[in-house]
């Protein structure tokens, strides 16, 4: 790849206020062309969380990247001149958005290091990089790749099993991992600014993502771990069925439901209470949508599998401390998609 752009995108610190603040809303952003790594390295931070890049020709460097937010997803696709970026330990800081980030190479070699395992990365393979911690990476050659960002409370419990698993690349030629490369490189084609999919195309990428990881195991993982993330995986798939249970789920894993409540005795929450947090969590996030504002409360929960709305009230209150009445109030205040919550493109 041999770059020629043209200008720089100065750093826009809305990006990353609005993100904090959970005011997400899907915005397509084509063609950030960039010259120097001292424009990658704020247009990077502002998309992922503070990073240091250093090439030997600072001035000389140039990139193209392309993102979109999704609900709570961001993807970027990022083609760069050959460079090493560092999320070192002054880099982090408590108020930084707790991020996994899922690299897809497309083309380049870069070479991945976090705790003490460092990877070379070829085209086709996909690893995961976990932004509470160091990192460094490093393209001796322009690259070529996409990164999907997802926020470690979106993957659950998922979130400290893939952290275990950085810097461990897996294909995404083949299986669930090609399906998931698929997905990931052409997300944002054909979406206008404020799609009103962007939020589910958001968690299917999720999910297909952690299918993907549920699907390789590496050899130090342990089975049950493995198993237990395929069980997450198919639940968060299977969220709007009412008829999700321990029984179901342990049916289509040919386990018996003892096993599978043992695979949950380590974690802070029992199978059917994690079940019913993923599914107030996406009622919640709907709930304060303005896009859902037309919907009736009955009919959201129903999409996320619960049918009782006075069961639906006294847990969304013991869940969040606030009442549904109080989240529809906050859904008609804020403001219409397009003002002052939109991402807009930085350098403009």
């Amino acid at each position: 790849m041999t770059p020629h752009f043209v200008h720089t995108a100065p750093h826009d610190s809305k990006v990353l206020d609005q993100r904090r603040a959970g005011h997400i809303v899907m915005t397509n952003r084509a063609g950030s062309r960039l010259q120097g790594t001292e424009s990658f390295e704020t247009l990077a931070s502002a998309l992922f969380a503070p990073l240091k890049v250093s090439d030997p020709d600072p001035q000389g460097f140039e990139a193209l990247v392309d993102h979109a937010v999704m609900g709570p997803v961001v993807i970027a696709r990022i083609r760069a001149a050959a460079a090493t970026v560092t999320r070192g330990n002054n880099s982090i800081t408590s108020t930084d958005m707790e991020w996994m980030h899922f690299n897809l190479h497309h083309n380049g070699a870069v070479t991945a290091t976090q705790d003490n395992r460092t990877t070379t990365v070829k085209p086709g393979e996909l690893y995961a990089c976990d932004n509470t911690r160091p990192y460094q990476l490093i393209g001796a050659n322009p690259t070529d790749m996409t990164v999907l960002c997802i926020p470690r409370t979106s993957l659950g419990r998922h979130a400290n099993s893939i952290s275990r698993r950085t810097a461990l690349p897996i294909c995404a030629q083949e299986g669930i991992g090609q399906l998931l490369g698929h997905a990931v490189s052409t997300a944002t084609e054909g979406l206008v600014d404020h799609c009103a999919a962007h939020t589910h195309l958001g968690d299917a990428l999720t999910a297909l993502l952690l299918a993907a990881f549920a699907d390789t195991t590496p050899e130090k993982a342990p089975v049950a771990s493995a198993l237990s993330d395929r069980i997450r995986a198919y639940a968060l798939a299977h969220l709007a069925d009412p008829h999700l249970s321990a029984e179901h789920v342990a049916r289509q894993h040919h386990i018996s439901i003892r096993h599978l409540h043992a695979l949950f005795h380590d974690s802070d929450l029992t199978f059917a209470a994690w079940i019913r947090h993923e599914r107030l969590l996406r009622i919640h996030r709907d709930l304060l949508d303005p896009a859902s504002s037309n919907i009736s409360t009955a009919a959201i929960a129903a999409q996320w599998g619960i049918h009782d709305p006075k069961h639906l009230g006294r847990a969304m209150k013991r869940q969040f401390g606030i009442t549904v009445s109080d989240l529809r109030r906050k859904q008609r205040a804020a403001p219409p998609r397009g003002e002052n919550h939109a991402v807009r493109r930085l350098g403009t």
